[in-house]
């Protein structure tokens, strides 16, 4: 199904996962969905609509699973919708709600590699996305242990694990039920002969875990 590693996850937790969405991420969106500068395409617009499933074979995915994302290992921890994220995100004046991904993320890789790519892993279909007024990347990126908002130029050491929540802000009229979400992941090229920037991580072409995952709903 992919060449790079994905671990299932367990599906559900005790507790958790009352109420099911999609937020699907897919590397086919003609515009990039985090902050790094790599491209990615979903349809003809960012979280626009998803490929054909026919197109190419991936794991389906799921809550609790780690995904190898080039330098760094993903999971997918827990996904929300609420209409107040304080001290990160306050309430919307234009009523619009936020989309939370609660991730934890390790640089398993022997280098620092920029946090950015991480963000830049997922995209959406069918999420209502809303543009953040100062800033043109859909997703915003914060620390779940501090609020703080984790910078497009951060870099990750070898071996250090974080807890991140990425942040799309949506209509409040979103149909929740057509949401789904994709990751895709990078291979890594020493050489190109077109640039002068070698030993970088480049986009796949395809994603390696997309579907419906539950998500909670909250005031």
């Amino acid at each position: 199904m992919t060449d790079r590693e994905v671990v299932p996850g367990t599906g559900t937790r005790a507790g958790r996962r009352a109420r099911a969405r999609e937020f699907v991420a897919n590397r086919s969106v003609t515009q990039r969905l985090g902050v790094v500068g790599a491209v990615l395409v979903l349809g003809t617009a960012p979280f626009g609509g998803l490929r054909s499933a026919s197109e190419q074979a991936v794991v389906p995915l799921e809550l609790d699973q780690r995904i190898d994302v080039g330098p760094f290992h993903v999971t997918l921890d827990r996904v929300t919708q609420v209409g107040d994220l304080s001290p990160a995100v306050e309430a919307q004046e234009d009523g619009s709600r936020l989309l939370v991904v609660r991730i934890e993320v390790t640089n398993h890789t022997d280098r620092a590699e920029q946090a950015a790519l991480v963000a830049d892993a997922f995209s959406g279909a069918h999420t209502g996305f809303v543009p953040w007024e100062d800033q043109e990347d859909p997703l915003r990126v914060f620390d779940r242990n501090d609020a703080v908002e984790v910078p497009a130029s951060e870099y990750v050491n070898p071996g250090q694990t974080y807890e991140w929540a990425l942040v799309l802000k949506q209509e409040p009229g979103t149909d929740l039920d057509r949401l789904e979400l994709a990751v895709t992941g990078y291979h890594f090229e020493t050489e190109d002969p077109g640039t002068l920037d070698p030993d970088r991580w480049v986009p796949d072409a395809h994603p390696l875990a997309e579907g419906h995952v539950p998500i909670e709903v909250e005031p």
